[in-house]
């Protein structure tokens, strides 16, 4: 029987760099535009509106902007190249669980975060965790937490868009990573808030199309999972053990438990459904949001689910098993970017110029939304929820320009870290992060709204201690491996679970007061 011939990765062609460069500007000058039209909206010098709006943000631009911050690079590009690299079992990780995605953070976030904020006077997500549990001191470390973790996540975003320019062009992503994240910096400046909501509004609903478009293609262009599925069992020496769902004979220490063991599979819908819930930046889209209706909920719930439901789940997963069928294991060998790079690969072979410049201005959509969400969050960080808060008589237009300042300055470390050594796997990388977040805030976020007994003490054990173990066992997972990433994902779930009850249980509630104000009687 002759070998498989793979293709190596394709060599760009002018009109596709071209087209690329003209897209991803279109995309670019379309959320400059709406950062203008947003500053409008915004009266001059006010810090709070600046933050959050006028609170009147209706659900299809809410529900358009939720879906662009759950999708970043890593849902577009990085859980592709986790299926591309071990097969049928890295569908756990990299997109079934997106059939349910975002809808519990809507069912469980949407409505409590808008009126506890606007109940409590609050502009950032630590500003109504601090006022819900009448601390100042839980509040400044709930920001530094946040901090630390959307940092972490946002390299992830700015690796994602190099190695699609990369697979573009063949260039170094130098200048266009500059000019992306100019534009984002100039839009977040410009609009605050409303900009950054509407920005991300338009580049969800794009990349939401362009994910759909292309996951339903690739498949039709295979011939369907039969086709795949034959084509991978006939790989050299791995191709039985691509089709499998479970590996169990990859180490069940280190990312890969989470294809080996049930361990690790089981703990992947507790992942996804706490992150869904716990992301700060996807929470932070209900605060600026209208009342909602029964009807603008399901606007709502509709909206999210369109963009951030199946489609998304047929990219991120098929294309992974599409792209190993057309190049083999040839992408593992190209350097820094390696399997991220077979969503583009896979998009210009299928789709061609066409596709390929879709795909492009989908994944810089995708990467940009989800950056300039949580940027905007980290610069509110410092500027509201530590230096407002501990020095409130700091004049607003001194919090507007050292935020103008933060922005830029989040926005180039990230950068800078991406160009100089940037992460080994990007879904792997991202998704401890992702962990560490949702462990500790669908606690501190989505169950105080819910638990009137929640204490203060409750939330900053919470906090502390899955910081302090998302260090701890990163480290264990990725240079260690002694653990699996499944077993974390339980020992962060579980300790954090605890400590929060036990500890609200055996501690001092928040006032009556507060409690009345946040929990009135039902009538």
């Amino acid at each position: 029987m002759n070998p498989i011939q793979y293709l190596d990765m394709p060599k760009p062609t002018t009109t596709i760099v071209v087209l690329s460069i003209i897209g991803v500007g279109l995309l670019l000058l379309i959320s400059i535009l709406l950062g203008f039209a947003s500053k409008r909206r915004i009266a001059k010098g006010s810090f709070d509106e600046y933050l959050v709006g006028k609170r009147d943000i209706g659900p299809a631009v809410t529900g358009c902007a939720l879906a662009a911050s759950y999708l970043s690079g890593w849902a577009f590009c990085g859980s592709t190249g986790v299926v591309y690299s071990v097969g049928f079992s890295g569908m756990w990780f990299a997109g079934i669980w997106s059939l349910l995605g975002l809808i519990p953070c809507c069912w469980l976030a949407a409505i409590k975060t808008r009126e506890f904020s606007a109940k409590l006077g609050a502009a950032t997500l630590p500003e109504t965790i601090g006022r819900r549990f009448e601390s100042k001191m839980l509040q400044t470390v709930v920001a530094i937490c946040m901090l630390y973790f959307l940092f972490m996540y946002s390299v992830g975003q700015l690796k994602a868009a190099g190695g699609v320019w990369y697979a573009v062009t063949g260039l170094p992503p130098l200048w266009c990573l500059l000019l992306s994240i100019f534009i984002a910096w100039l839009y977040m400046v410009l609009g605050g808030y409303v900009g950054t909501q509407w920005s991300m509004a338009f580049q969800g609903a794009f990349l939401g199309f362009v994910g759909a478009l292309l996951g339903i293609w690739a498949i039709i262009w295979s011939g369907g999972f039969y086709e795949i599925s034959a084509k991978l069992y006939m790989e050299p020496k791995v191709g039985p053990a691509l089709i499998k769902l479970m590996r169990p004979e990859l180490p069940k220490v280190g990312p890969t438990e989470l294809f080996a063991s049930l361990t690790g599979i089981l703990a992947t819908p507790v992942i996804f459904f706490t992150m869904a819930i716990g992301f700060p930046h996807n929470v932070s889209r209900f605060l600026g949001m209208g009342r909602l209706t029964k009807k603008g909920y399901w606007i709502l719930i509709l909206v999210v689910y369109l963009i951030a439901g199946i489609p998304i789940m047929l990219d991120c997963s098929s294309n992974g098993l599409v792209a190993r069928m057309i190049y083999g294991p040839n992408l593992l060998k190209i350097k820094p970017w390696g399997a991220d790079l077979a969503a583009p690969a896979l998009a210009h072979v299928v789709g061609g110029p066409a596709m390929m410049t879709l795909y492009v201005m989908g994944l810089f959509a995708a990467a940009l939304s989800t950056l300039a969400g949580m940027v905007f969050i980290m610069s509110a960080n410092i500027t509201r929820d530590i230096i407002k808060t501990w020095w409130p008589n700091v004049s607003d237009k001194s919090m507007l320009y050292f935020g103008y300042f933060l922005i830029a300055l989040f926005l180039f470390l990230p950068f800078y870290w991406t160009l100089v050594n940037p992460p080994p796997l990007l879904s792997i990388f991202m998704g401890l992060a992702a962990m560490g977040l949702g462990a500790i805030f669908f606690y501190v976020t989505a169950v105080s709204y819910y638990w009137k007994r929640a204490t203060k003490w409750g939330a900053l054990v919470t906090v502390l201690y899955g910081t302090g173990m998302s260090i701890y066992g990163g480290y264990k997972v990725l240079f260690k491996k002694e653990i699996g990433m499944g077993t974390f994902e339980w020992w962060l779930v579980i300790g954090c679970g605890i400590l929060y009850f036990v500890v609200s249980a055996i501690t001092k509630p928040p006032s009556k007061e507060l409690i009345d104000k946040l929990f009135p009687a039902k009538k």
